[in-house]
C-alpha cells in the first residue's frame, strides 16, 4: 500500500557516492562495506538518493544519529529535511527495491502529484540481506492556497 506521510528532520551520517549510473552497483555496495567495518554502534542504516545532476549521482550510504554525534573519518553528516513523502514497504530481496521506487513515482504520476528525485531507503542490515525495506520519495511542496 502507498500512502503519503510526513517525516520529521533527521540527521544522517555516512559514506559519499558520487557516481555515473553504470557505476553505481559497484559503489554502492563497496560504500556500504566500508560503513559496516567502520565501528560506529548505529543501529538504523538508510540509503539517501541526494540528487542526480549532469549524469552524475549523488547518494548517501549511512545511519540515522544524533545532532551532535561525531562523524567518522571519511564520512559526511547531511540534514534530511522535513518533507511530505509517498511510502511503500518493500520485503524481499535488494534487486526489488528498484521496482518499488518505480510503483512510487507512477503512483505520484497517476495522483497528480510531483515526485522528486530525493529518496530514502530504511532497512539495511550488515551483510545486504533480502529483508524489509521502507522506501521513501520526496514530494515538492504543494502550493499554499488561500480560499
Amino acid at each position: 500500500m502507498i500512502e503519503t506521510i510526513e517525516l520529521p528532520e533527521m540527521i544522517a551520517i555516512g559514506v559519499l557516492v558520487e557516481a555515473p549510473w553504470d557505476a553505481l552497483p559497484r559503489a554502492v555496495p563497496a560504500a556500504w562495506t566500508r560503513l559496516f567495518e567502520t565501528d560506529t554502534g548505529a543501529s538504523s542504516f538508510l540509503e539517501v538518493s541526494l540528487s542526480r545532476e549532469n549524469g552524475i549521482y549523488r547518494e548517501l550510504v549511512g545511519y540515522l544519529a544524533a545532532k551532535k554525534t561525531e562523524v567518522p573519518d571519511g564520512m559526511v553528516r547531511i540534514v534530511i529535511p522535513a518533507q511530505r513523502y509517498l511510502r511503500l514497504h518493500h520485503d524481499g530481496p535488494l534487486a526489488g527495491i528498484a521496482g518499488g521506487f518505480e510503483k512510487l513515482y507512477a503512483h505520484a504520476a497517476v495522483a497528480g502529484l510531483k515526485a522528486t528525485d530525493y529518496k530514502l531507503d530504511f532497512g539495511y542490515v550488515p551483510g545486504l540481506p533480502p529483508g524489509r525495506h521502507e522506501l521513501h520519495v520526496a514530494l515538492e511542496p504543494e502550493p499554499l492556497r488561500l480560499g
